[in-house]
């Protein structure tokens, strides 16, 4: 299959992207004009969607009135999923013939940085692509570069990825819209530029013609070598989708939470706007003003430092008073429901509360009893680890034939294994565990102090064993003889 050559083709082709993707985007966001528009999730009941509070929001745009709170909890859920995933890089082991040269690949293109970078986007908005890129005028060797769920065409079958196309609009003056098209195929890469408008494709046209595409080719044929013959793959973030669990590109993590963090910015404004009421308000008579001249003319205004105010004559006493007004501010029920809709909100999305410093008011806990309470979040972590497992090894090979087959390096192509890092124990569990250990006599002091600090090599480590043994009076003198 080509590119398309349709000038009045829509773009994207309807239905390419869900359009729940649009609403998840606009709750990583947080722009309050996308959540105006797009916040409230698909329905078929129109006045079901007319209730959610940002629509009603962009209904009463016309008056003025302080703008509605957003609360980020969409885009700090996806932030904390990838630090999860990859906050620590995972040990990348290959064959020796490539170790080195994959090191070199992973260190020198930031590939730590574009994998943490991809796991934020891939739980905001339910997937992420991870494509081999060469470019030799940015670098010499192969790089990892994503492209957005919501920016690509894919073609699945049995779940898995066939083809696909990838487009971005690139600068242009007036109306016209520049778009360039991707696509990848087995064995090949297709480039287009094409020129149209918001809704349509537009008219085909030489990839010279905008300076952003003038080196690329239309047709790149692959080399032999390539696993799976394509050099993208998908990184579904959950499966299966709450709208269509036959589909194979997934959901955010805050699939079928729309309602509650919409629930959680009314709360918060409502919260606010009881702030701004209850500021407090001094009702004074009029006599009590003073005249002032203003750059619009004469006024008055009250002097809050008087101390001294005397009565008018023919006025009875009492009658000039001055009151102040202090509403009561609903903090503790505010508060009260905020946290309640964050709880929802994360559990929803597959985290435990103290994940996100929830439920943690006085507790002093070994990291054994941390990890029991965390344990849905380690399920939701161990769950997207299968996912980006078959992607990254296929991603980190294609590296390795990419720089041998068209930088033309001796480079092993081997493909990688993914050796996830196990969550760390804390001080005090790893403590517990060695005194136990050692008053069991079940590990030696050399064990022990690599348990303890497992990044010292072997001279280090010895060094260490003798200072422990000499603290602790157990290096006995050489006798003399």
């Amino acid at each position: 299959m080509s590119l398309p050559d349709d000038r009045d083709m829509a773009w994207p082709p309807p239905g390419a992207v869900p359009e729940a993707i649009h609403t998840w985007r606009a709750w990583y966001a947080g722009n309050p004009a996308q959540l105006a528009s797009s916040a409230a999730p698909p329905a078929e009941n129109k006045y079901a969607r007319a209730f959610f509070f940002w629509r009603r929001q962009r209904q009463k745009s016309i008056v003025r009135q302080p703008p509605p709170v957003h609360v980020p909890l969409a885009a700090e859920i996806a932030q904390t999923s990838a630090d999860l995933l990859f906050g620590e890089m995972p040990e990348i082991d290959v064959a020796d013939a490539a170790q080195q040269r994959l090191d070199e690949l992973t260190s020198g293109t930031g590939v730590a940085n574009t994998l943490l970078e991809a796991a934020e986007l891939c739980a905001a908005i339910s997937g992420i692509y991870l494509r081999v890129s060469w470019d030799t005028a940015v670098s010499d060797m192969p790089f990892l570069t994503t492209v957005a769920a919501d920016h690509a065409v894919p073609e699945f079958r049995y779940g898995r990825l066939q083809a696909v196309t990838f487009w971005h609009e690139l600068p242009a003056e007036g109306r016209e819209v520049w778009r360039h098209l991707e696509r990848h195929e087995p064995g090949v890469i297709l480039h287009g530029l094409y020129v149209g408008d918001k809704t349509n494709l537009g008219v085909k046209t030489a990839l010279t013609a905008h300076p952003q595409t003038a080196d690329l080719e239309e047709t790149v044929a692959l080399p032999e070598g390539i696993p799976g013959g394509m050099l993208t793959w998908y990184v579904p973030n959950m499966r299966p989708a709450h709208g269509d669990p036959g589909g194979a590109q997934g959901r955010a993590d805050i699939s079928g939470a729309e309602a509650l963090l919409d629930a959680l910015d009314e709360a918060y404004s409502s919260w606010l706007r009881d702030v701004r009421l209850g500021k407090a308000r001094v009702i004074v008579p009029a006599d009590t003003l003073d005249a002032a001249a203003t750059d619009r003319g004469s006024g008055r205004y009250f002097d809050v430092d008087r101390e001294v105010f005397t009565e008018l004559d023919g006025m009875n006493p009492g009658e000039m008073s001055i009151t102040v007004y202090q509403p009561e501010i609903r903090a503790p029920e505010h508060e009260q429901t905020v946290l309640n809709l964050i709880e929802r909100i994360v559990s929803k999305a597959g985290y435990a509360p103290q994940t996100f410093g929830l439920r943690v008011e006085g507790r002093a806990e070994s990291g054994t009893a941390l990890r029991l309470r965390e344990a849905k979040t380690y399920q939701t972590l161990d769950r997207k680890r299968r996912y980006w497992n078959p992607a990254l090894k296929a991603a980190l090979e294609g590296m390795l034939a990419v720089d041998r087959t068209v930088f033309g390096r001796p480079t092993a192509v081997e493909t990688p294994v993914i050796i996830w890092p196990e969550p760390r124990a804390t001080a005090q569990e790893l403590a517990q565990t060695l005194t136990m250990l050692r008053t069991a006599e079940a590990v030696s002091i050399e064990t022990a102090a690599r348990m303890a600090q497992p990044d010292l090599d072997d001279d280090k480590l010895a060094e260490e064993v003798a200072r422990i043994r000499e603290d602790a009076g157990r290096l006995v003198p050489e006798p003399g003889f």
